[in-house]
């Protein structure tokens, strides 16, 4: 049952991380916002398996 859970795209912790360099690249506070993209995985995006092979 958690396949379909492991297999989705994290876009809560996506959106997180590109608020986090708009914060960034207009000198803002940004730091919270990519915490929180973190903790809402949106630095798996960086670790998913390209290949979909059978390693994956």
């Amino acid at each position: 049952m958690s396949d379909p859970i492991k297999k989705g795209l994290p876009v809560v912790g996506i959106i997180f991380l590109a608020l986090a360099v708009f914060k960034f690249l207009s000198g803002d506070d940004w730091v919270v916002w990519a915490i929180l993209g973190f903790l809402f995985g949106g630095f798996g995006i960086f670790n998913r398996s390209r290949s979909g092979g059978a390693g994956s």
